[in-house]
C-alpha cells in the first residue's frame, strides 16, 4: 500500500494499492477498480483523465489505455489526478466530496467539499487537461452518477455498459 497524498510519510493514514498493469495491446490497468474505492472517484473517470494525460484513447470494457507505459508513468499520473482533483487543499486529506455550484445555466463551477474539515472551495483550473477533466466531473455529476454514501464518502455507479453488457468495475 502507498499512501494516497504521495508522500513519504509512515504515519499517515490514507493508503491505496499502487497500480498494476498487464500488456495485452495496450495496458490493461489490472486493479483500477480498488484504487478508486481507495479515492473514492469512479472508475471511468481515472481512466478518461490518463487517457487525456497521455494522449491515448481507452477501452473501457478491458480497462486499459493504449500505449505501453510504466506502473511509475500511471502512478505519476494517477498522483496528478489526486492532487488536483482528491486531496483537500486546506488540510491535505482526501475525503472530498464534488459538487457544482451553479451560477446560471451556461456559467457552473466545479467545488470539492472535505467531510474532514469541511472546507468548500473553488476547483482552479490550470491547463487544458484539468479543464477537460472538470468538465468530465461536471457531467458525471450532473447525470447524478455519483452517489454519496451514508458514511460520506463517494461511491460510484457506473454508466459503462449497455443494460446487458457485464460492467467490467464490478
Amino acid at each position: 500500500m502507498i499512501n494516497i497524498n504521495g508522500k513519504h510519510d509512515e504515519s499517515y493514514r490514507y493508503k491505496m494499492p499502487p497500480i498494476k498493469t498487464s500488456i495485452k495491446n495496450n495496458e490493461v490497468l489490472l486493479n483500477l477498480n480498488d484504487i478508486c474505492k481507495y479515492i473514492n472517484q469512479p472508475p471511468i473517470l481515472i481512466l478518461k483523465f490518463l487517457s487525456l494525460y497521455f494522449g491515448s484513447t481507452i477501452n473501457e470494457k478491458q480497462i486499459s489505455i493504449t500505449g505501453n507505459y510504466s506502473d511509475d508513468e500511471l502512478q505519476k499520473a494517477l498522483q496528478i489526478y489526486i492532487n488536483r482533483f482528491v486531496i483537500c487543499s486546506s488540510c491535505l486529506v482526501p475525503e472530498t466530496i464534488p459538487q457544482l455550484n451553479k451560477i446560471n445555466k451556461k456559467n457552473i463551477k466545479l467545488e470539492q467539499k472535505c467531510s474532514s474539515c469541511g472546507l468548500i472551495s473553488e476547483i482552479k483550473i490550470n491547463n487544458k487537461i484539468e479543464d477537460k477533466t472538470s468538465d468530465l466531473i461536471i457531467k458525471y455529476l450532473e447525470k447524478n452518477e455519483w452517489v454519496i454514501s451514508n458514511k460520506g464518502t463517494m461511491v460510484s455507479q457506473n454508466k459503462l455498459k449497455d443494460d446487458n453488457e457485464i460492467d467490467p468495475f464490478s
